[in-house]
């Protein structure tokens, strides 16, 4: 066994989860497990532990008598202990854990039973701290999916530390919140599974060729080694219908073809061989939180010289939501490219994520960066819009059988030439008409539920709300305005380019709802001016005023604080041009001393930048 190298081993167990010590024989994995056990002192509750127990599976013996006799538990494999009766107690009281250990490493003469019972008897002290040397070793996967659900139980309920060496990575890992590999004596990378685990760290460790995918049952990493016979057998092509196989070189990790669903590939480019990896393949229904929905314009309504509404229909709206009203529910719109044909691309590109569609865990995650690695010309532009309401399928306002939602476009456009000039998605509201398809980015309403993370209104308990923001947090505010219950009072200002433009809007609440049309002003002067007036600093000595905070240039980076509210009383949601933004931002939380835990500022757009 390689010696623990000091100068390059320095470690940090986080307190409270299972950390996984992985490693090649002789790297070097127990010798740090038995570091680690030094800085803890044996239990004095039991020293003997279970060896003091009779047990059947000794003839009736007790663990140290039966050990004595150099002899394994009935029915077992195990050829027993040569060494001396003192070391093979000496080795079996390590193993049943009265320091804390389960040592099965270095104890030969523990079979099955011994071994469960050993570390149960480990777990069932319920001590601080944990440590186990290959607790699943010669255990069949029944036994060692029940080892590993106790110790996930006890960390759980306890919140205890344990730390395990293993050999079995795709089963550990379904259970490990931290994982440190060692190569030589020394610590090679340490992190979360997810993050850490991946195909070259396989071969630095183990010097194994293989893949890392997710493990489609635990969403885990799943080590899939690589041998000789590794080339897709033609009784596989019975899953075609189910599983992608992606082809990729050996040598320098270059993909070399995509054979699509079921292909058979044989050689790369250059002759050299490929691996075949199975990517299981499931309903996007059931794995990925967020959906492609092609959908078709039902109707079209200019709401004002600045504002026009497209409502948009679809069955596969059926799948659309997070449970419950929509609030300032984002979503994507994918803006079609010009040219025939342009949808009829996009729906292909995202036909994974679409509502039936199937779809691997790796592209589940993945599609942002796909669809961003294609053409522009072909994959059109992505927008983030607010959704204004959305009523499912038999709603009496519907113009049809299928559900609709409302998205209410700002028109940032002027005509030069005779050509309609504007951002891309301004251009295609403009000019969109009755029966125009288009495909959004939206919440899959089976894994998304209230805490979604494209809703940012999250009140708490408040019961008085500062509601504020220009044109662009129109449908926001006013969606926001109508989900609110009697009994919430407060004010909502929104200010938009015309008097044309002042919408209708509705509440149950006791907000006092005020549009403040600009006119030639500039822009934000009267939303601004309406905040100070609603929440004026209070006199000398009411409050401490706000620490200062980090400094945000809205020319280079976003401005987003977003909170979930808590138990105080007051909560205010402000949206609209980034430079406003960040001024009443100072105001409120600097000048008035608000918490800014109270506090949600959205930057949804910014002068002299395209529309975001």
């Amino acid at each position: 066994m390689n010696p623990l190298n000091a100068e390059r081993l320095s470690q940090d167990i986080p307190a409270g989860a299972i950390t996984l010590i992985v490693g090649a024989n002789g790297s070097g994995t127990s010798a740090l497990l038995r570091d680690l056990a030094a800085l803890h002192a044996a239990d004095p509750a039991d020293p003997q532990g279970l060896l003091a127990e009779p047990h059947p599976g000794f003839e009736g013996a007790t663990a140290r008598e039966y050990v004595a006799r150099g002899r394994a538990p009935q029915g077992s494999a195990s050829a027993g202990w040569t060494g001396s009766d003192d070391e093979a107690i000496d080795r079996a009281l390590l193993a049943t854990g009265c320091t804390g250990i389960a040592d099965r490493h270095e104890a030969d003469l523990l079979a099955d039973q011994l071994q469960l019972l050993a570390v149960a008897r480990v777990l069932g002290r319920e001590t601080g701290v944990v440590l186990l040397d290959e607790p699943t070793n010669h255990l069949d996967v029944a036994q060692r999916l029940l080892l590993l659900d106790a110790i996930a139980d006890l960390n759980r309920r306890n919140g205890t530390t344990v730390v395990m060496v293993v050999h079995d990575l795709n089963l550990a890992t379904r259970y490990a919140d931290h994982l440190v590999a060692l190569v030589d004596g020394a610590v090679a990378t340490s992190g979360r599974p997810s993050e850490v685990l991946t195909a070259e760290l396989v071969q630095d460790v183990f010097g194994l060729p293989a893949r890392v995918i997710t493990d489609p049952v635990a969403g885990s990493p799943l080590v899939l080694p690589i041998g000789r016979h590794r080339v897709l057998r033609p009784e596989a092509a019975e899953a075609r219908d189910t599983t992608r196989f992606r082809t990729t070189r050996l040598d320098d990790e270059a993909p070399t073809a995509d054979t699509g669903r079921g292909g058979v590939p044989g050689a790369g480019e250059d002759g050299g061989e490929a691996a075949v990896v199975q990517e299981p393949r499931r309903p996007s229904v059931e794995v990925c939180p967020t959906l492609a929905f092609g959908l078709t314009a039902v109707d079209v309504q200019d709401l004002g010289p600045s504002f026009r509404r497209l409502t948009l229909a679809g069955p596969e709206l059926e799948h659309f939501g997070t449970g419950g009203h929509p609030l300032d529910l984002r979503i994507k719109v994918l803006v079609p490219p010009p040219g025939e044909g342009a949808v009829e691309r996009m729906r292909a590109l995202f036909a994974d994520l679409a509502p039936g569609g199937t779809i691997s865990d790796e592209d589940a995650s993945g599609w942002y960066r796909t669809w961003l690695a294609k053409d522009p010309s072909e994959r059109g532009s992505m927008r983030t819009y607010t959704v204004r309401s959305f009523r499912p399928a038999g709603h009496p306002g519907n113009a049809g059988v299928d559900p609709e939602l409302d998205l209410d476009f700002v028109l940032h456009v002027r005509r030069e030439n005779g050509v309609l000039v504007g951002g891309p998605a301004s251009v295609w509201a403009a000019e969109a008409q009755i029966g125009d398809e288009v495909i959004i980015l939206g919440p899959n309403r089976a894994l998304c539920g209230h805490d979604y993370g494209g809703i940012e209104f999250r009140p708490g308990q408040a019961r008085r709300i500062l509601l504020a923001g220009d044109e662009t947090a129109v449908p926001a505010i006013c969606s926001i305005l109508e989900s609110l219950p009697p009994g919430i009072t407060g004010d909502a200002f929104i200010e938009v380019p015309t008097v044309e433009d002042i919408q209708g809007s509705f509440t149950r609440s006791g907000v006092a709802v005020q549009w403040l049309p600009r006119g030639m002003q500039a822009p934000g002067d009267l939303l601004e001016a309406a905040v100070r007036s609603a929440v004026a600093v209070p006199g000398a000595g009411a409050v401490d005023p706000g620490k200062d905070f980090e400094d945000v240039n809205v020319d280079e980076g976003i401005l987003w604080e977003t909170t979930s509210g808590s138990g105080q009383p007051f909560y205010a949601w402000i949206a609209g041009e980034a430079g406003v933004i960040k001024s009443m931002r100072r105001y409120l939380v600097r000048d008035v001393g608000i918490d800014r835990k109270q506090v949600s500022f959205m930057g949804y757009w910014r002068t002299g930048r395209a529309e975001g």
